[in-house]
Formats: structure tokens, sequence, C-alpha cells
């Protein structure tokens, strides 16, 4: 079931995020084939520099992420794999806190974090991945089983990690709450993907939690980080 951007207003404040999503992208414009007037609107023209600006800007993207990312993955001693998307508003990267395998089937734990570049937003989740390999071929079956969207057993002690060096680079963005990004504005078209109606998420992040290999299952508390957002 598909859920429209709302919230309890007298309670809460997530218009920032809505005015930000406005002023970059044209809400109700089709972006069509081609250049169309969508590709004419201001907010995607500034999008554009800010995204050559802040990630196909090689040494601009080490200084402020890789090198940041990097010492994460030390100080946890895990692997860092790096997710940012050079068409995505955002820096993102992974690390894989866990790597189970057995036979053909390759079982992985894994935290996902990113920054938004066009608002001082960040988002965080864990992620159970497995693949499934064939034998005597490169060919593999992918599937997300399940997303944790909070500091939740296992994941409890990475995710604070991460988010405690997010808050201190970015001391005044706040996190999205996954059920807050995972919801849906009519007629929000973004760049680099095909999709007709966009997610929070889709806008400020990237397409990460987007399409049908995202699990319907998630654990944890869907709504971390609303606190923040009170009026």
């Amino acid at each position: 079931m598909i859920r429209y951007f709302s919230f309890n207003s007298h309670h809460y404040d997530f218009w920032e995020i809505y005015d930000v999503i406005k002023t970059y992208y044209p809400i109700g414009i089709e972006k069509g084939i081609g250049k169309g007037i969508y590709f004419e609107y201001p907010g995607i023209k500034a999008l554009e520099k800010i995204i050559v600006a802040n990630i196909h800007n090689q040494d601009k993207w080490k200084t402020n992420w890789v090198k940041f990312t990097n010492e994460i993955g030390l100080e946890l001693e895990k692997p860092m794999i790096g997710t940012t998307y050079g068409q995505a508003p955002s820096y993102s990267s992974s690390v894989i806190l866990e790597q189970n395998k057995l036979k053909h089937l390759v079982h992985n734990k894994e935290l996902h974090f990113a920054v938004s570049l066009i608002g001082r937003f960040y988002q965080i989740y864990g992620l159970d991945i497995t693949l499934i390999r064939e034998i005597n071929r490169k060919k593999g079956f992918t599937a997300r089983n399940v997303i944790t969207t909070s500091p939740y057993k296992e994941f409890k002690e990475s995710f604070e990690f991460v988010e405690e060096k997010i808050k201190n680079k970015f001391p005044d963005y706040r996190i999205i709450p996954f059920s807050i990004g995972q919801l849906v504005i009519k007629g929000l078209q973004v760049r680099y993907l095909d999709d007709t109606d966009c997610s929070v998420n889709q806008a400020l992040f990237n397409k990460a939690l987007s399409g049908r290999s995202i699990p319907i299952a998630n654990r944890g508390d869907s709504y971390y980080g609303i606190e923040y957002w009170k009026k």
C-alpha cells in the first residue's frame, strides 16, 4: 500500500523536508523524455550543480566523505563499501558488520547510511541480505531479507556509533525516520529514476530503499528519531 506524505502537524513539523524537496524538484511536472520544462526548473539546475561540485569533484568527495567513512571502517574494524551514486543527491556508504558463508549461500549484515547534499538530513538502517551462487557460474541471486530501522539488537552498537559520528561531522543535521522517508509525494519525479511518484528517501538520498527488491519486513522502531521533529 502506498503511503503519501502526511504527518500530525499538531505535534510534529516535517515541513522542512517538503520545502527542500519542492525547492529542487518541480512537483507535478512530468520529466518526460529528453529535454523539457522539467529540466528548465531552477531547482533541477541548482541540484545538478550541487552534485557536480560535491560528487563529481573527486577531491571534494574524498575530503568530505571517503576520509570520513574510512575512519569509521577502521574504528569498527569492518570493511567499508562506498555506495555514492553520481546522479543521486547524497553521500552514502555501507559497512559489512558480519558475513556468513555456507556452501553457495552468503549472508551479510550491513549497516547503510547516507547524508543528503540538498538538506540537513541523514539516514541509517541495517540490512540483512543473502546471495545464492550457482555452481561453476558467476551468476547469483540476491535477496534483501529484512531492514532494521533503529538501534536494535545486533545492530544497536554499530548503529549508535555511526550516528554519533554523523552528528559530530554534521551537527545541524537530523535523521529522517524510516517511515517518514518512505512516504511518497504525488507528482514528484527525480532525475535519476523513472518512477512517476517518488518517495522522500528517493528525493533526498538515493534509490536504495525503493523497488521490488526492498523487503516488506522491517524490525526495530520505524519512527526512530521522530523526537527530533517535535514542535
